[in-house]
């Protein structure tokens, strides 16, 4: 057996093999350190919704109230990246709701109240969600000029 055979088996093949298991642990011990107010039972209970809603999305990759969920559920797992995208995917698929531009503002927000959000906190609002003129006045004032705020 050659001295490159012996050390793939030894020394690299353990190392992929458990490459995986670690890098799921350390997802979930992140997860828990990010989500204190939530006992396992609920973050078990939103995983379960996260993976209703997968399957949903699956089945019919055309309906974007399934995003716009998978996304809350995201969002309150903290996973505000994940959520973002499936309130990119909603936006794509239709978009008149103004939820997906509310809750992808808030989601944006949880980084730092950026232009950006407030875009889409904004557009909420234009498109008729009331409870976004809130939020806009709350968070975003310092955009207000620029991106020409009506009453």
């Amino acid at each position: 057996m050659e001295i490159k055979s012996i050390l793939f088996i030894f020394f690299i093949l353990p190392f992929a093999l458990s490459y995986g298991q670690k890098n799921s642990k350390n997802n979930t011990e992140l997860n828990n350190y990010f989500n204190t107010s939530l006992s396992q039972d609920q973050r078990q209970a939103i995983y379960k919704k996260i993976a209703d809603y997968s399957g949903k999305i699956r089945q019919n990759p055309k309906n974007p109230n399934n995003y716009i969920n998978r996304g809350v559920c995201y969002a309150k797992m903290g996973l505000y990246p994940d959520a973002i995208c499936d309130y990119d995917n909603a936006i794509k698929i239709d978009s008149l709701i103004p939820e997906a531009y509310y809750n992808r503002g808030i989601a944006r927000g949880r980084f730092r109240y950026t232009k950006n959000a407030c875009i889409d906190i904004l557009k909420a609002y234009q498109m008729g969600l009331t409870q976004a003129k809130n939020l806009f006045d709350k968070k975003c004032g310092m955009y207000r000029s620029v991106l020409s705020f009506d009453n």
